[in-house]
């Protein structure tokens, strides 16, 4: 295991790649609602991340021609793993979706920044301030604030969503032990056509297969450019500079752009809880990023195979 120090300009660079990450992400909530309003969850996620992958391929040949990707298969094992994950967490989370309030399922997800924050912790000796972790907290709080509406709690979609953010968070955590040993972009690829096929192996079995509108097909094609491939390279990029829990954390803003695309979109106002919210996150991630007095830069831990 290396350890490699991260300077503030490198931890700048690395939370905004993460800022970028979640501004993209979060075109997903956005696609997602107009397309699946014709097809179901199966039906959707196989197209959805079959084109996201189509975006990857494409992009890898065009800077690098038909070649295999270098340390691919020496970390394949890991990049299974990782669309694995991955794939489960998305099946799970969409079938909570499905069963009951969407504003619930944003504010349950939630659960994947604690379970992030932790792994790193454990498992990669990563170390916060107290100031640092009292931000998290705030920033998490602030997301829960943002996204939870009142209403019945359906403890199947709690349950359905813990599970699914412990899967994303594993598969993070899979990410960041080997964003070195494979370029962000194979391993944002790999990660869509695992979970691609997955997916449709289910949705066959499931007889759920729709093909989507010409309308749809819009969507897909853009918002799959943006959500399941872009924002995962920049998500993977900033995972070198950045520590994982900190990582998290600042993705966890990804309501305050589902709110400004949904005003930009389709004129549906920010409410004044949501602005309290949005204030909390932005806080909270100002608190966590603030530079050190007198202590050194912080360490991430880097494995190199």
């Amino acid at each position: 295991m290396v350890k490699t120090a991260t300077t503030q300009p490198a931890q700048i660079k690395g939370a905004l790649l993460t800022l970028a990450s979640a501004a993209c992400v979060a075109v997903t909530y956005v696609t997602s609602k107009q397309v699946m309003q014709n097809l179901s969850p199966l039906a959707f996620t196989p197209i959805w991340f079959g084109v996201a992958s189509l975006w990857g391929v494409g992009f890898y040949l065009l800077r690098n021609g038909v070649k295999t990707p270098p340390g691919l298969s020496r970390t394949i094992w890991p990049i299974l793993g990782l669309g694995f994950f991955n794939g489960l967490a998305n099946l799970l989370f969409f079938i909570a979706v499905n069963l009951g309030n969407p504003t619930l399922v944003a504010f349950f997800s939630r659960s994947e920044t604690v379970y992030t924050v932790l792994l790193g912790a454990l498992l990669l000796g990563e170390r916060m301030r107290r100031y640092q972790w009292a931000g998290a907290i705030l920033a998490v709080f602030g997301a829960g604030v943002m996204t939870f509406r009142a209403g019945p709690v359906v403890w199947l979609m709690l349950a359905l969503l813990l599970v699914s953010s412990f899967f994303l968070s594993a598969s993070t955590l899979l990410a960041k032990k080997y964003i070195l040993a494979v370029e962000p972009l194979v391993l944002s690829t790999a990660r869509t056509v695992i979970m691609a096929v997955l997916l449709a192996g289910v949705g066959l079995a499931a007889k759920q297969w729709t093909w989507p509108s010409g309308a749809a097909w819009l969507w897909i094609i853009g918002g799959s450019f943006f959500g399941p491939f872009l924002s995962y390279v920049l998500f993977y990029r900033g995972l070198r500079y950045f520590d994982l829990g900190q990582g998290a954390v600042i993705r966890s803003t990804q309501p305050l752009f589902v709110a400004v695309y949904s005003l930009i979109l389709f004129g549906v106002f920010i409410t004044a809880q949501q602005w309290l919210g949005g204030l909390m996150m932005l806080a909270g991630v100002a608190l966590m990023l603030w530079p050190r007095r007198k202590a050194g830069p912080s360490k991430i831990c880097y494995w190199r195979n």
